[in-house]
């Protein structure tokens, strides 16, 4: 029997910087979820406060 393996997906954690903006939403269509100046897109993350979730 052949094990069919899915991707795995995870949240994005979302940085707000002051030179972030909404480029993120316009450009990649990430959650902006009513903040602004967001600058950096985690991906994945192992940082103690900022762990991912799948």
């Amino acid at each position: 029997m052949k094990t069919v393996l899915y991707p795995l997906k995870f949240e994005p954690i979302l940085k707000e910087r002051i030179w972030g903006g909404e480029k993120l939403y316009s450009e990649l269509n990430k959650p902006l979820n009513g903040r602004k100046n967001i600058g950096e897109s985690w991906e994945l993350s192992g940082v103690e406060d900022d762990v991912s979730v799948v």
